[in-house]
């Protein structure tokens, strides 16, 4: 099952537009580093259906893993619509993570009600190094409740799983780099010669950058 959830978003990603590939141009990321992939999944949000979709997904996949949680928790700012359609879904309370506190009022980190020993389910659209996590995660903790799982859709897969078990988290994504590459490829949507340059990137990104001259941070 875990293979056909990922492959029908790795068909609604390319569906929605929230792939883009380019081998001669790659793309800049937020780390500085570049890519010759990217992937927006806030393009999924202004489409209905395929929110509604993702968020059954989401349901199959917290009931199948028996995750236990009593709050679905957003990341400012991208992962603010995918939980609140989940939480929807899932008759869950959300709330919501901020990156830093707020600048006035109560400067609150999380906004919502997040009582302390709540166990706190952080869903997130992407995941890439995981270390953007991190604050989100500490900031549940820090208010007194329990956070072990993180729910994204969308795993890089460029150490995010490993980072995250450094903190005692564990990744559940719906759609993972690797595999749907082989399903866009399979589906005739990306060539053989673009997959191999997109294979080469990942397996060792530091020589992919060095072969191009651009400076990997």
């Amino acid at each position: 099952m875990d293979s056909l959830i990922r492959a029908m978003m790795a068909r609604l990603l390319w569906e929605t537009k929230a792939v883009k590939v380019s081998v001669e141009r790659p793309f800049q990321l937020a780390s500085g580093n570049y890519s010759p992939l990217y992937i927006n999944c806030r393009a999924l949000i202004s489409h209905a259906a395929a929110m509604d979709i993702i968020a059954a997904l989401s349901h199959y996949v917290c009931d199948s893993k028996g995750l236990e949680f009593d709050v679905v928790a957003g990341g400012e700012t991208a992962g603010i619509p995918f939980a609140a359609y989940i939480a929807g879904r899932l008759s869950k309370p959300m709330a919501y993570i901020r990156k830093k506190p707020k600048g006035y009022g109560m400067g609150s980190l999380i906004e919502g009600v997040l009582k302390e020993g709540d166990r706190v389910l952080l869903v997130e659209d992407l995941i890439t190094d995981g270390k953007s996590k991190e604050g989100f995660v500490n900031a549940v903790r820090t208010a007194g409740a329990h956070i072990s799982d993180t729910l994204v859709v969308f795993d890089r897969e460029q150490g995010g799983r490993d980072f995250l078990r450094k903190i005692d988290v564990e990744l559940h994504p719906l759609c993972a780099l690797k595999g749907a590459i082989a399903d866009w490829s399979n589906a005739g949507l990306i060539e053989g010669d673009t997959q191999n340059e997109i294979e080469n990137y990942l397996a060792d990104p530091r020589d992919w950058h060095e072969r191009r001259g651009l400076e990997f941070k």
